[in-house]
């Protein structure tokens, strides 16, 4: 949805909603209730207007999907790229069994393997244990190429 109609109430409430405005969003532009701003699309629907744009293809919002998600630092990736052979490769460890052994549940497991969790001094010396190293080793970066 680009910047809005620049017509006022009604007409571009109606515009701005052919170009895909949710109702919150037309509430808010235009300072009416959310009711308000129902009544008057469903008049103008029951009057013949349509949507220009689709909205089936557009995100609904909610969170990213892990995977989709940044590491928080190079640092954090390093720790869980550790964790991942460590658990996956060395020891064939489901996500339950390595969280058993560390304190932890599950999810905090992946997320640490992907960067994504923010490490306590506790976690890290549960990991360094169990991964039978110490701290410093664990969180030295990889060697650049």
């Amino acid at each position: 949805m680009g910047a809005g109609s620049k017509q006022p109430w009604p007409e571009g409430t109606i515009e701005d909603w052919q170009q895909g405005a949710s109702y919150g969003w037309l509430a808010d532009k235009y300072g009416r209730s959310y009711s308000t701003v129902v009544k008057l699309v469903r008049r103008a629907k029951d009057l013949g207007a349509k949507r220009i744009e689709t909205t089936s293809n557009r995100r609904r919002g909610g969170r990213l999907a892990l995977a989709g998600q940044k590491p928080l630092s190079y640092g954090h990736h390093s720790i869980g790229i550790r964790l991942n052979k460590y658990r996956e490769i060395d020891h064939a460890f489901s996500y339950q069994e390595m969280a058993n052994l560390i304190s932890v549940n599950r999810l905090t497991v992946r997320k640490m393997e992907l960067g994504l969790h923010d490490f306590t001094v506790r976690e890290l010396q549960n990991l360094a244990t169990v991964m039978s190293t110490n701290i410093e080793e664990l969180m030295r970066p990889f060697a650049q190429q």
